[in-house]
């Protein structure tokens, strides 16, 4: 695929292959050259640089959401290869934006439990964000979200049902994504469900998130992710 392409234009875009940030991924670009996402798994925020022509010089089409602060609506159009950073970076500031304003959608106590849960695990190795767990870990880590998957729905209720259906979607994507998603990314992950779990209540905690599974989990893990000091003996 790649000598089909121009070596111009591989250069110009070597350095998103590698790109990271604590806001957006990159990820397999499909039919694009370039494809990167929102974090946010509930977002639909990315930007695509889609493909390339030669007129007078390199020009890209590439194609963003949020187009701007004042919209959530995407913007496309063609640029300058020169102007493509600053376009990035402008986008990747809207992502920073939304990830630390604050607004009566957030929910505090949500992410102090995500917060605690994913400093349980403090990743210290350099590919957390390129490579994933390995084979005995997402066999292992699969087999606690189907635990969770099957056995939760005896805790449901008429008030709690909306969330737990939301427990249940967020295991099924996890799952889904264990064998492409890097280390941190299913870290992070896992943390959000386990905090959706321990905030329905002790009953949850007990039967899902005992000391014994957590540590179970994490010593599983350990294998390839350092885990720091935070964690429960």
């Amino acid at each position: 695929m790649k000598k089909k392409i121009p070596l111009l234009v591989l250069e110009t875009l070597e350095k998103y292959v590698v790109l990271k940030g604590e806001n957006f991924e990159v990820i397999e670009p499909d039919k694009f050259l370039v494809k990167v996402v929102d974090k946010d798994a509930n977002s639909d925020f990315y930007f695509n640089i889609e493909t390339y022509k030669m007129e007078n010089g390199l020009k890209l089409l590439i194609d963003w959401k949020p187009g701007n602060k004042e919209s959530v609506a995407n913007n496309r159009r063609w640029i300058e290869v020169k102007q493509l950073d600053a376009f990035f970076n402008n986008w990747v500031t809207l992502l920073r934006g939304y990830d630390t304003v604050n607004s009566f959608f957030d929910d505090p106590i949500l992410e102090s439990f995500t917060e605690e849960y994913y400093a349980e695990f403090e990743i210290v190795d350099k590919d957390a964000e390129t490579k994933s767990l390995n084979s005995k870990q997402i066999l292992m880590l699969d087999e606690h979200l189907e635990f969770i998957e099957n056995n939760i729905e005896k805790f449901k209720t008429e008030d709690n049902k909306e969330r737990l259906n939301e427990i249940k979607q967020d295991i099924e994507t996890l799952r889904e994504k264990l064998t492409s998603k890097s280390k941190k990314w299913v870290i992070k992950n896992l943390s959000i469900i386990w905090a959706k779990i321990t905030k329905q209540g002790t009953s949850f905690m007990k039967e899902f998130l005992n000391e014994a599974k957590k540590t179970a989990i994490k010593e599983g893990l350990k294998l390839m992710i350092e885990i720091g000091s935070n964690m429960i003996n």
